[in-house]
């Protein structure tokens, strides 16, 4: 189930304390708005509608099962809604921050032999599936070409690149092909994606895994230049699988659906616009994602700040200049450059000096600084002499998030030569606007 497509489910509900008391109620999930379930009744044992909407309280987990057997999990679940005076039943709505559509569990801490595979909308622009194969055949009567289609139906899918973690954990990029049709082969479609797959070799919790997966989104985010969110979710657990008489294991899917999910993007993915694609880093790909996801450097908060900056909207304002600037001067904080937040900034400037879109902006220091300084620290204009406005620092802006994209590849062990040739293969507008 995708987490951009809605639904609404009928289901019986109850709390894991007291399986016994079901109540009858209605799940729906809008994409990028909410998680609702709407009870038809209370879990208390008080039936007066005013005093179960008086007394409604916040549900850690609640427990349900629906219409078509599946077991679902909602996690921390807050009341609220109204009360109908002329009612003779209470109706009670929770809205939830997450939800598990497969099995029942006691929370996000649970550990288990799980793993999770995560969809993306640019993972196969950037990784390319490449297992879908197609043969042209000449025909003998010379009337045109045989077109022949095929692909490896592997259980699990393709694995096209595994890096295994220094905390145990793995990440798995694979690819597959999917063939749909009628019985009478009229109408068919064949398509290809990569996803995302995340596993560790001992027990784990959703929450470790679902670190790991924003860690990822972040990190793709920086290579398409775009905000990157998963479009589904699925987790796996050892536990839950159907055997067959071969003794083969077929493991069910577990759906996994959060109420912080902002929105599908309308935007076209264009392989085009990105900083770089895997095959530019391939070769190092391994040691650029062991680095990511170590971040010795603690550039989290840095790398956040510049993925922020690339969602799109539609006025530019001073904070946008403001977090990029802030970042920045975490950067230089972190690699312990020396003096006044000016000699910071010269200091990391002429880092990069050699790369030459930095050489060819040309920032100016004093310009950033008292900008930085005067919108930071809402001190009189009188006392900064240097302070840009509208359409200047709206330059200054993008001129500070490409310098800030250096500092994060050089932080993943890229060298400026290399961080030169990325900039100089990129049409994203972030590099060349």
């Amino acid at each position: 189930m995708r987490l951009d497509e809605a639904f609404e489910f009928k289901g019986y509900w109850w709390r894991p304390d007291d399986p016994d008391k079901m109540v009858a109620g209605v799940l729906s999930y809008k994409p990028g708005e909410s998680i609702i379930l709407e009870l038809i009744g209370t879990f208390d044992k008080e039936n007066n509608a005013v005093v179960a909407f008086l007394n409604k309280a916040e549900e850690g987990i609640i427990h349900g099962v629906l219409g078509n057997a599946k077991k679902v999990t909602l996690v921390k679940c807050y009341p609220s809604g109204s009360v109908n005076m002329s009612s003779f039943f209470p109706i009670i709505r929770y809205t939830c921050i997450y939800c598990f559509i497969g099995r029942h569990y006691g929370g996000m801490d649970d550990e288990g032999r799980f793993k999770i595979a995560v969809h993306y909308p640019e993972l196969p622009h950037w990784c390319h599936p490449g297992v879908l194969r197609e043969t042209f055949l000449e025909d003998k009567e010379k009337k045109g070409q045989i077109i022949s289609l095929s692909f490896e139906a592997i259980v699990g899918g393709k694995t096209l690149n595994a890096v295994e973690l220094d905390d145990g954990f793995k990440l798995q990029i694979k690819g597959g092909a999917s063939f749909t049709g009628d019985y009478a082969m009229l109408n068919n479609g064949i398509g290809q994606t990569s996803w995302l797959e995340i596993s560790h070799k001992e027990m784990v919790s959703f929450n470790k895994l679902l670190s790991r997966v924003y860690q990822f989104e972040e990190f793709l985010s920086l290579a398409t230049m775009r905000v990157v969110e998963a479009s589904e979710m699925s987790f796996y657990d050892e536990d839950y699988y159907q055997e067959y008489d071969s003794g083969d294991k077929h493991y069910h899917s577990i759906d996994f659906f959060s109420s912080h999910w902002r929105g599908k993007d309308s935007e076209k993915v264009d392989n085009a616009r990105f900083l770089f694609g895997y095959e530019a880093i391939k070769d190092r790909y391994g040691e650029i994602m062991r680095a990511w996801y170590a971040d010795v450097n603690d550039m989290y908060p840095v790398r956040n700040n510049l993925v922020d900056s690339l969602e799109k909207k539609r006025l530019f304002s001073n904070m946008d200049f403001l977090i990029l600037a802030r970042a920045l001067d975490g950067y230089c904080i972190r690699s312990k450059y020396k003096g006044s937040i000016t000699n910071r900034m010269k200091t990391v400037i002429d880092k990069f000096s050699d790369v030459s879109r930095i050489k060819r902006d040309g920032i100016n220091v004093d310009e950033l600084v008292d900008s930085r300084d005067y919108y930071a620290h809402f001190m009189p204009r009188s006392r900064k002499e240097h302070i840009l406005d509208g359409f200047e620092l709206h330059a200054l802006t993008k001129k500070v998030r490409r310098l800030l994209i250096c500092c994060v590849l050089s932080d993943l062990g890229l060298d400026n030569a290399a961080i030169d040739m990325i900039f100089k293969n990129s049409n994203s507008r972030f590099i060349t606007e």
